[in-house]
């Protein structure tokens, strides 16, 4: 489990291992003994990290507390006021697990999340990077970012990726009961960054980005010779290797409270891309995305939030199959829970999200949600979008890190067919 991603119970038509639950499991259970409480790179004030208070006096509490109270019988006394100081904290997870499609796997996980300047004029900062690696030679290393400079004078967000994987694809267009699913391996290298400057005294910024995409070694391993997959017609024939090199203008809008476990405030982010072969793309296309979130407190004045997520990604041109819209391909992997990753593709694709966020204990440790999501996605050749595609579940929550919020994820999913998965993750999903 990545921080900041989350891992998918997938195999085809088969279901989820309940061993996905053990490794979570196994993860909190080991997490004491591998994660500094928590290790910071730059805090001056180790004491923020064990003082957060909630409003109403009652001291919040986090994993590394409880733990702390059973493997080191000291009683945590959390102070009655805390402030937030400049720094980073480090938070290691190790990651372990099984599926029936990569068989087990063993891997490394680290967040971090704390702000790079003063936190009254500077938004926190979050990323991730983890690596894996299974039993049938599967290798993933990624790292994800979010910064945010001193005085929110420049925002950095990037998502670099090296994956040596197999997955399933289910062809294009709304998931429907017809549709068999192809293992496609591949091997993936990914580098985008993007900068935005802040228009001075605005919650707005303005960015410029680059994104590169290499899919290499692409095959279909199990089909036959004769056969001609939805990858191979729209492809043009069994094509191994993809390549997308584009820039990006982006406008970026963002007041929530916190970016890892928003209560309240507003994210939109827009972002225009242009792939070129001039920059060593395969063709030239161009890409739309919008990215809005909402988060307003209900009822008003509670802990309580309902979240609201809503995205639309539309592609232009000869845009290559693995970069067309797809449930799961979001910067975090959060995108279409129920369904698998890749579960649903298309030339254009939008989707909306409601989650509700309640809280279970007052001190912070536990919390629930429940989500429903649909997907509308354009149909193969007809150029309007087919049905919808819902996903629903619910999900419990339990806080890892109470400095900056930092939550364990577990989710049930459910998709339109009733096929339940498995999601694990940290930090919460939008």
């Amino acid at each position: 489990m990545t921080p900041g991603t989350e891992s998918r119970g997938h195999a085809g038509r088969r279901p989820t291992v309940s061993l996905h639950a053990l490794a979570a499991l196994l993860a909190v259970a080991l997490a004491p003994l591998v994660t500094p409480s928590p290790a910071h790179a730059a805090v001056a004030d180790t004491t923020s990290a064990t003082s957060a208070v909630e409003s109403g006096g009652v001291p919040q509490r986090d994993l590394l507390d409880v733990f702390g109270q059973i493997f080191r019988h000291d009683r945590v006394e959390p102070g009655l006021t805390t402030e937030a100081r400049p720094g980073l904290s480090l938070s290691i997870l190790p990651s372990v697990g099984y599926n029936p499609s990569y068989g087990g796997f063993l891997g490394v996980s680290v967040a971090v999340g704390g702000w790079l300047g003063d936190p009254e004029t500077t938004t926190l900062s979050s990323g991730s990077a983890g690596a894996s690696y299974s039993s049938s030679g599967q290798i993933s290393v990624q790292l994800k970012s979010d910064f945010f400079t001193p005085g929110n004078a420049w925002a950095l967000k990037g998502d670099w990726r090296y994956l040596d994987t197999s997955q399933p694809t289910y062809g294009l267009g709304p998931a429907t009961y017809a549709q068999s699913y192809v293992l496609m391996d591949f091997v993936l290298y990914r580098f985008y960054q993007t900068a935005y400057w802040r228009v001075p005294e605005t919650d707005f910024f303005i960015g410029l980005g680059y994104h590169f995409d290499c899919w290499d070694q692409i095959s279909e391993p199990d089909v036959a010779a004769d056969t001609v997959t939805d990858y191979q017609r729209y492809s043009g024939g069994p094509v191994s290797r993809s390549t997308a090199s584009g820039v990006s203008f982006n406008v970026l809008y963002d007041t929530r409270d916190n970016p890892i476990n928003a209560r309240q405030g507003t994210y939109w982010n827009v972002n225009l891309r242009a792939h070129l072969r001039e920059l060593g793309s395969d063709h030239d296309w161009q890409s739309m995305s919008s990215d809005l979130r909402v988060y307003p407190p209900l009822p008003k004045g509670s802990r309580n939030t309902l979240a609201i997520w809503n995205t639309a990604w539309f592609a232009f041109g000869e845009a290559p199959y693995l970069n067309l819209p797809a449930i799961g391909w979001d910067t975090y992997g959060r995108g279409g829970r129920g369904y698998l990753q890749g579960r649903i593709r298309g030339q254009n694709q939008i989707y909306t999200e409601g989650e509700y966020r309640l809280a279970l204990t007052r001190d912070g440790l536990l919390g629930a949600v429940g989500f429903l999501n649909l997907t509308a996605t354009t149909i193969p050749d007809a150029g309007h979008f087919g049905r919808l595609d819902p996903g629903y579940g619910v999900g419990l929550r339990m806080k890892y890190n109470k400095r900056t919020s930092i939550n364990l994820a577990v989710d049930l999913a459910y998709d339109r067919f009733g096929a339940s998965h498995y999601f694990f993750g940290m930090q919460e999903v939008f």
